[in-house]
């Protein structure tokens, strides 16, 4: 949630109006990943309350995790602030206009890509592991049967939210440019091996798929039998 506000020389804004702008897409994100199962405002605002009162407990930095908490630009203030922001996530409305008027942002994006996050750097980023010393003529397949190998036999858990999260990918970058900038830059440090995003994202989906298919049909089976009715 306080992401915007991470990294040497940032802070949280003393100036409500200030934070609420800089927040809003992430709330939004946030928001909208709650109809997915993800977590919820209420949740997000429950950590900033606890976070506010280890602040107060530790004035001086306290326990690793504390000082990795973006602070206020008044330091002293932290403790109010977050519990202003945690306020502000509980009481949380938005007008249609503002929900549909303000960008995208990166931070909000990345919500969306949990998963690929995580294995994009691993398997085809700058140091990946399938483009390590000992995979330099290895295929973007290779990586991909990599990725599958490794995540057998816990398939039937992984691999559907991976396939989900490579169409939505192509459903919300448009050119090659964007999401290379997006999951190359901006937003992870990923890679897509010797494809173009555009091509790869629907390539990783569809061997998910067919491994899915081959290795652990069927998936599920109903309680009762079904009949299906005849045409007239």
């Amino acid at each position: 949630m306080l992401e915007p506000f991470d990294g040497w020389g940032n802070s949280i804004p003393l100036d409500p109006a200030v934070w609420q702008e800089r927040l809003f897409p992430l709330i939004r994100g946030i928001k909208n990943a709650e109809s997915d199962g993800g977590r919820t405002l209420a949740e997000t605002a429950s950590e900033l309350r606890i976070a506010a009162d280890l602040f107060e407990e530790f004035p001086d930095g306290g326990p690793e995790a504390i000082r990795r908490i973006p602070r206020a630009a008044e330091a002293a203030r932290t403790p109010q602030v977050l519990r202003e922001i945690a306020e502000h996530l509980e009481d949380w409305k938005h007008d249609r206009l503002t929900w549909l008027t303000t960008p995208l942002s990166t931070e909000e994006l990345r919500l969306r890509f949990p998963r690929l996050e995580q294995i994009l750097p691993i398997f085809w980023g700058q140091d990946g592991v399938a483009i390590s010393d000992d995979m330099q003529d290895a295929t973007t397949e290779d990586g991909i049967r990599m990725f599958i190998e490794e995540t057998h036999p816990y398939c039937p858990w992984e691999l559907p939210s991976v396939v989900a999260e490579c169409y939505q990918a192509v459903a919300l970058f448009h050119t090659e440019e964007q999401t290379d900038r997006f999951f190359s830059g901006e937003a992870m440090t990923g890679g897509s091996g010797t494809e173009d995003f555009l091509d790869f994202f629907p390539l990783f989906a569809r061997r998910c798929i067919e491994h899915l298919k081959e290795a652990h049909h069927p998936l599920w089976e109903p309680k009762d039998r079904w009949y299906r009715r005849e045409a007239d």
